[in-house]
């Protein structure tokens, strides 16, 4: 009973490598950037061109990342706040005046890069608002956007039913002839490791460790 509903006065913003807080004055450095040489260049670089009384949190995404890049996200995300005052100032309460992004374009915000092949989309409503998303957020990635128009469902397509089947398995064959066997039960899930086929030259701890290999990358695939 003490994790009840929480209300808070501090707005906080998401950008692709910034949080944006407009409300506090305050620079803060995401914990899984654990290089302390990298904390502080990042630190440095938010201090030197953040606006005056402005907050931010930079975000893991941005480890390595230039000023050209936070420049852009600082620009996107207080033209997001002052879009948001608008908006208040000419509503009447109650009324919804923002709500976070849905999985679509969060996907966009926290992942889609250049290191993505091509983004597919079998939505032509949405393929359009994904389009004028990225014109305000990420430009140079538009020709990365397809729109997905054929008649075979896309999951199908591109294999997505296939690999969800494969993972719901309850035994799952290793490469080496061994087998993993899951099964959930209401208090735990257990998965047990059989060296099954395998049996190999090596010895019997050296078959073993190999099996339990194996098995560790499959159990977390």
């Amino acid at each position: 009973d003490n994790k009840g509903p929480r209300v808070t006065a501090y707005i906080t913003l998401p950008g692709r490598y910034l949080v944006y807080m407009p409300t506090v004055e305050h620079v803060g450095i995401s914990r899984r950037i654990e290089k302390e040489s990298e904390r502080q260049r990042l630190r440095e670089i938010i201090e030197r061109i953040r606006p005056k009384n402005q907050g931010f949190i930079v975000r893991t995404a941005a480890e390595g990342k230039g000023e050209d890049e936070f420049i852009n996200d600082m620009r996107f995300l207080m033209d997001h706040w002052e879009n948001i005052n608008k908006r208040s100032q000419g509503s009447k309460a109650p009324a919804l005046i923002h709500e976070d992004l849905g999985p679509i374009f969060r996907v966009i915000r926290d992942v889609f890069s250049q290191d993505v092949s091509q983004f597919v989309i079998d939505s032509r409503e949405e393929h359009k608002r994904v389009i004028e998303f990225l014109d305000s957020l990420l430009p140079s990635l538009k020709p990365k956007v397809k729109l997905y128009d054929k008649i075979e469902p896309i999951f199908e397509t591109y294999g997505v039913e296939k690999q969800i089947r494969k993972a719901l398995r309850q035994k799952i064959w290793l490469k080496s002839g061994g087998h993993i066997v899951i099964n959930p039960t209401e208090a735990l899930v257990s998965i047990d490791v059989n060296t099954g086929k395998y049996v190999g030259r090596e010895n019997a701890d050296e078959t073993i460790l190999k099996t339990n290999i194996e098995a560790a990358i499959e159990i977390a695939r």
